[in-house]
């Protein structure tokens, strides 16, 4: 369970989708997620453990997707064979963690990066997906801010990204996510007012908001929406 482990350590708020041979595996928490919200059961072991054949991975990935999780796709990258030609080259003697095959996080997936593929989703059922930054400048003086909205159509890759002076109302805002309700939010912590928040809270109740503590990490998730387009 250390390679799981050291996969989780890093990705502690998403559901790993664990490939272990033809099947996808979900240990731990994940394995309760799992059994609640898709009626999966419990599988034998020690720890709390379920799962499902690879073909299904489409269905519940989307199914977690729509109920607001992030779901990542963990794929083994080397065959058994490969692992033992591996441990055969290794300069030091091979411990049990060493006798695993590899395994990668290929994909991090949430409802506002979805696509539609023969993996992510059914192209037959795909429709807009808006996912939505906001950076916002602030004029104290006059009740007014500036803000640099992105929108990203994630089922088709398609970027719209302008800047613009709104009204101390947040007109133009209201209008803009009236029209293009996105799936989910991105925002920087601390950078936008009190009455953007607001607007975004009573307005997008039930759409995911991801806020982050610095824009590095902004900048890396949208290196994940890159590959996109």
């Amino acid at each position: 369970m250390k390679q799981w482990w050291d996969m989780k350590s890093k990705y502690y708020d998403t559901i790993l989708f664990f490939k272990m041979g033809k099947f996808y595996e979900l240990f731990h928490m994940d394995a309760v997620v799992g059994v609640n919200e898709l009626g999966i059961i419990y599988m034998k072991g020690e720890q709390a453990h379920s799962g499902f054949p690879e073909i299904a991975y489409t269905r519940y990935a989307s199914t977690l997707l729509q109920k607001g999780y992030k779901v990542a796709r963990i794929e083994q990258t080397e065959t058994p064979d490969m692992m033992n030609d591996r441990l055969k080259t290794m300069s030091r003697m091979a411990t049990k963690f060493d006798k695993v095959v590899r395994r990668e996080v290929c994909r991090v997936t949430t409802k506002g990066t979805q696509t539609f593929s023969f993996l992510d989703g059914d192209a037959t059922e795909a429709k807009s997906n808006f996912l939505l930054g906001i950076a916002e400048k602030e004029d104290s003086s006059e009740g007014c801010s500036t803000y640099g909205v992105c929108f990203v159509d994630t089922s088709i890759g398609k970027f719209h990204a302008r800047q613009f002076t709104d009204d101390r109302y947040s007109s133009r805002l209201r209008t803009l996510i009236a029209h293009y309700t996105p799936v989910q939010v991105l925002l920087e912590r601390g950078k936008c007012s009190q009455k953007t928040n607001q607007l975004i809270n009573n307005n997008l109740i039930s759409v995911t908001k991801r806020v982050f503590g610095t824009r590095i990490r902004i900048l890396g998730e949208w290196q994940d929406i890159k590959t996109l387009s």
